[in-house]
């Protein structure tokens, strides 16, 4: 089994279904898999695969780093209904496109299409802080070490605080107020 696969396994469970990504010259597939029975019971898991082939830059750095993105929330009873495995693949064309990495802190912006019907209108960038420390990276087979970015929903008004006050300032509130961030239907917390 892949080292990737074998590091998103066990935490987010067993992989279970999966959404190939759209294929693009001179670069890897970036798919999109599906995980269920994981450390959180009732809680469905995805993550992007084959994002962390290509090396991404962030403005302001010199280096590069490799990345894949996780998205979790309660339930669904059927996936196909979650904005995440589209908003996931979205990111990850994102970054193919421009070669920029999201880091924490970062927000992504969702189109219209992937939030209709949902309270989140675009992404936040997080450690993946519910899991275990070492869950954060992962040296896969060929030596590189792939970050784990954690992709959590929210309001426009979410993305507007940290607009106007900071990615920390966001991160004290959500010390402060400790919502459940894979509850898609919890209350705004600014």
């Amino acid at each position: 089994m892949p080292v990737l696969i074998d590091h998103l396994e066990r935490r987010l469970g067993r992989l279970t279904n999966g959404w190939k990504g759209a294929a693009r010259e001179g670069l890897p597939t970036v798919n999109v898999a599906c995980f269920t029975g994981g450390v959180f019971t009732g809680t469905t898991c995805y993550a992007t695969v084959g994002l962390s082939r290509v090396p991404l830059h962030h403005p302001g750095s010199d280096g590069h780093l490799f990345l894949e993105f996780i998205a979790a929330e309660h339930g669904p009873d059927d996936v196909s209904r979650s904005m995440f495995p589209r908003a996931l693949e979205f990111v990850a064309s994102r970054c193919l496109d421009t070669r920029e990495a999201v880091l924490r802190g970062d927000v992504i912006p969702l189109p219209e299409n992937l939030v209709r019907g949902s309270r989140f209108t675009s992404l936040y960038a997080a450690l993946p802080v519910y899991y275990d420390a070492d869950f954060k990276s992962v040296v896969v087979e060929n030596g590189d070490a792939v970050a784990v970015a954690w992709l959590v929903g929210i309001t426009s008004g979410e993305a507007q605080f940290i607009a106007d006050r900071g990615w920390g300032q966001f991160e004290e509130e959500l010390l402060k107020h400790d919502p459940d961030l894979m509850d898609m239907n919890r209350e705004a917390i600014v």
